[in-house]
């Protein structure tokens, strides 16, 4: 059954132990210990440290090489992997937004993934706030394909919050953006914190102090400072 937007349950923490992903002969990103709560985590660091690699783990795309991420104290596992990923949103750093789908299309199909409700108003519901709050509102019927790239970004991070996500985790969701979206996106980022566990990499350190609660930093595919 599709599970009632209004229904918030406690936002799960995620934890990865003795975790080691190796992504070439050059480079593994290594985490022996790290647990992520509620509130807004950035995550920092220079180009190539290992942030989209630490984010693409926890967003579960991919499975680390060694070791076990979790959340909500549950191991992930192919078992449980479908469950986690209805609780998530995610914001790939690539534009991974599909040419011939509308805006509206996109972020609705996420949101039939995710099984939101309740029933189609309620979900479709849901489509519009999400688009509305990345002011996206006058394009929600043009195919992404019209888009200019930073329009496209900002469809693809309405479909991450679309449905009020317990889990966000999103890969520079402040590029592209001008200033006054960027300070939207934070006030959206902050009314979430109390009810979700968020994970932002970003570039931008100012930024990241605005919104964050704590903040992670990695150099070389290592963690450095919690």
């Amino acid at each position: 059954p599709a599970r009632p937007l209004e229904r918030r349950m406690t936002a799960p923490s995620m934890h990865l132990h003795q975790v080691e992903h190796r992504t070439s002969a050059r480079f593994t990103l290594r985490v022996p210990s790290l647990t992520i709560g509620p509130g807004v985590t950035t995550v920092l660091g220079l180009n190539g440290c290992g942030k989209t690699t630490l984010l693409r783990l926890l967003a579960t795309v991919m499975a680390p090489t060694a070791g076990e991420v979790s959340v909500g104290g549950q191991v992930l596992t192919d078992t449980n992997l479908v469950a986690v990923r209805r609780r998530l949103g995610y914001l790939p750093q690539d534009d991974s937004v599909p040419r011939r789908l509308t805006a509206f299309d996109h972020v609705d199909l996420v949101a039939v993934m995710r099984e939101l409700g309740p029933g189609t108003r309620g979900r479709r519901a849901a489509v519009h706030r999400a688009l509305r709050e990345v002011q996206l509102t006058d394009l929600t019927g043009e195919r992404c394909g019209r888009l200019s790239g930073g329009q496209r970004r900002r469809v693809a991070l309405a479909a991450a919050l679309v449905g009020d996500a317990e889990l966000l985790v999103l890969d520079e969701p402040d590029a592209h953006l001008d200033h006054e979206q960027r300070q939207r996106l934070t006030d959206s980022l902050r009314a979430r914190a109390g009810g979700a566990t968020i994970v932002v990499a970003t570039h931008d350190e100012q930024w990241a102090r605005s919104v964050a609660d704590r903040a992670i930093r990695l150099a070389d595919g290592n963690l450095i400072a919690t």
